[in-house]
């Protein structure tokens, strides 16, 4: 998010989230893992120290644009909240968690939920979401006043990791249909064709009849399956053609020609609805 820091060296990162509640964390490179400086404890307190005094003033740029009850409450407790305009409460309720946090705790947590780490835009005066039969909100746990809270070190892998995704196969099928379309037809069959991935990844392509020629093989697609090593499937399926005389878009190359050739075809065998570009 825009409030959080992120102070990096060599192989080593600090990453300060703006929920102050939340510990620091502490990522250190895995190839680095045995001589990082982030192994000694001074140096990390020091390096943290220089992350938080930099936080202080993403802070203050962040509260700016805030009323200020937002993060000062009054004698008896009230807060206003920094979004919503002119919401004061004493007692704050997040969406998330249905926790219930006093004025003085949601401005000492800059508006983040102490029990979940939600942020401000799920922060509301009233639970208006809990029915009458759905219990109450539970105060908030928070940590003993003066408890330090421990930075979180961990060791890291930065090297890009791919996990293949069912949007991400299908981006790739589909990619590989439009390079197997020859035409302005198989174009656009390529962008109306269905594609359905399984859990395993493996793909089934529907394809518009109108628009793919049943007896065309989709090479690219068959070869992004196999060097994703997916099985693939082909049906076909019928519908309404998107425009009368499918056919003329399989005599061209340019989607602005069948545009064309569409629009007269039309105009001399049927009826172009005009448009009142002035409504």
């Amino acid at each position: 998010m825009f409030g959080n820091v992120h102070m990096e060296g060599d192989g080593w990162r600090i990453v300060l989230l703006e929920n102050p509640s939340t510990a620091p964390r502490v990522e250190i490179d895995i190839k680095q893992s045995q001589n990082s400086p982030m192994n000694d404890r001074m140096l990390r307190e020091e390096a943290i120290g220089i992350a938080e005094e930099f936080m202080q003033s993403v802070k203050a740029r962040r509260f700016a644009d805030w009323p200020r009850r937002a993060t000062k409450p009054d004698a008896e407790g009230k807060v206003r909240h920094p979004f919503l305009e002119m919401e004061e409460s004493n007692l704050w309720y997040c969406l998330h968690c249905d926790a219930e946090i006093t004025g003085r705790q949601i401005a000492g947590s800059h508006w983040h939920c102490l029990g979940c780490g939600a942020s401000p835009i799920n922060i509301f005066p009233e639970a208006f979401w809990l029915g009458p039969n759905e219990g109450k909100p539970v105060p908030v746990q928070v940590r003993a006043e003066g408890q330090e809270v421990e930075p979180i070190v961990s060791i890291v892998d930065p090297r890009p990791r791919l996990d293949l995704s069912k949007d991400q196969v299908t981006h790739l099928i589909r990619a590989a249909l439009f390079e197997d379309a020859t035409n302005a037809s198989e174009r656009m069959g390529a962008g109306l064709a269905e594609i359905w991935v399984d859990d395993d990844l493996d793909v089934v392509i529907s394809f518009e009849d109108r628009y793919w020629p049943e007896e065309k093989e989709p090479t690219a697609a068959i070869d992004v399956a196999a060097v994703l090593g997916i099985e693939l499937e082909l049906e076909v399926m019928w519908s309404d053609p998107l425009f009368a005389w499918p056919g003329l878009a399989t005599v061209t190359q340019s989607t602005a020609d069948y545009t064309r050739m569409m629009l007269d075809a039309y105009r001399s065998h049927g009826i172009v609805e005009e448009r009142n570009k002035d409504q």
